[in-house]
C-alpha cells in the first residue's frame, strides 16, 4: 500500500505563455546557517528561524547564467534526490574576482539565492550546501571573444529547490549588493 505522504494533493494546470528563462542576478553565501524554515505551496519560504550569514551578489550579464535541477530517482534502492546546478559566468578577469572565486572554490557548503527573469527568488543547496563542481578561466582568441571566469555551483538535495517569497523572508541574513 502506498504511503499517504507521497499522494498528490492538487492538480497541475497549464500556465499562460508569459514566462522567460534565465537568471537576473544571484547572491552566494559561504557562512549561511539556519535552524528551521517556514514554507508553503504558494509562496515557498516565508520565514527562517535562526538564520545567519551574509549573501554576496554576483552580477551577471543578460542571458548568460542558468539553473538546472535534475531528478535522480532509484526505485530499486528506494531513493530520490535532486541535483541542482547554477552556472555562473563572471565577465572580465581581475585579481579581485580571482581571489573571491578561489575562496568559493575551497568552500564545502555554499548557498545560492537567485532571482530569475520572472522576478521569482529561488534557494539552491539550502540543506546540504553547494560546492564548485567545475570552472574555467578563458581569454578567447578573437577580439570579440569572452574574457571571463565561469563556474558551476552544484548541490545534491533531498528536496526540490525552494522558492523564496522575497529576500526579507530570509530573516537574520544580510544581502550585500555589488
Amino acid at each position: 500500500m502506498p504511503s499517504a505522504t507521497c499522494n498528490l494533493t492538487a492538480a497541475i494546470p497549464l500556465d499562460c505563455l508569459d514566462a522567460i528563462g534565465g537568471i537576473r542576478t544571484l547572491w552566494i553565501s559561504t557562512d549561511f546557517d539556519y535552524t528551521g524554515i517556514t514554507a508553503d505551496d504558494t509562496n515557498g519560504i516565508t520565514a527562517l528561524t535562526g538564520g545567519t550569514g551574509s549573501f554576496y551578489q554576483v552580477e551577471v550579464a543578460k542571458d548568460v547564467a542558468s539553473f538546472t535541477e535534475t531528478f535522480t530517482v532509484s526505485n530499486t534502492n528506494g531513493t530520490a534526490f535532486f541535483d541542482q546546478a547554477v552556472t555562473i559566468p563572471v565577465q572580465h578577469l581581475s585579481a579581485a574576482k580571482r581571489a573571491q572565486i578561489q575562496l568559493l572554490t575551497y568552500n564545502r557548503a555554499s548557498r545560492v539565492v537567485f532571482e530569475d527573469n520572472n522576478g521569482d527568488f529561488w534557494f539552491v543547496g539550502i540543506s546540504r550546501g553547494c560546492v564548485v563542481s567545475s570552472g574555467t578561466t578563458v581569454t578567447g582568441t578573437a577580439p570579440g571573444d569572452a574574457t571571463q571566469y565561469s563556474f558551476v555551483l552544484s548541490a545534491q538535495e533531498p528536496e526540490m529547490t525552494y522558492k523564496v517569497q522575497n529576500l526579507a523572508a530570509l530573516t537574520g541574513t544580510t544581502f550585500v549588493n555589488a
